[in-house]
């Protein structure tokens, strides 16, 4: 365990007395974003599904990445959170997945915005 800590920068708090009472409120709530980011990637994913016959447009397909990154990136938000990863690599590399996310989403977003105004 202490070689993972050394070089890896993992360590284990328990979330339930990391930010003393409010710690399960703060860990439900990411549940929840993990949750709502996840059934709205499903319902986005339905729905080219069944608008669309064939190629879905870049626009959707980029927004449904968006969302699903965006999700991804809620989770990975846990760990750092409680502090359960630490070290400047995780947080570079954390960094870099938000921005790809929020990039994504927001491209995705552009193009639907382009499709409307046509």
């Amino acid at each position: 365990m202490i070689i993972l800590q050394v070089i890896g920068g993992f360590q284990w708090i328990d979330p339930f007395t990391n930010f003393g009472d409010i710690s399960l409120v703060v860990l439900a709530s990411s549940i929840i974003a993990v949750l709502g980011f996840l059934i709205a990637t499903v319902f986005i994913h339905l729905y080219s599904k069944k608008f669309y016959v064939g190629e879905t447009p870049k626009s959707w397909s980029m927004f449904f990445r968006g969302l699903l990154l965006v999700t991804l990136y809620q989770l990975l938000k846990v760990p750092f959170t409680y502090k359960w990863i630490y070290g400047d690599l995780f947080t570079v590399l954390f960094l870099i997945f938000q921005i790809v996310a929020i990039s994504s989403l927001v491209y995705g977003l552009y193009l639907l915005k382009k499709e409307v105004s046509l």
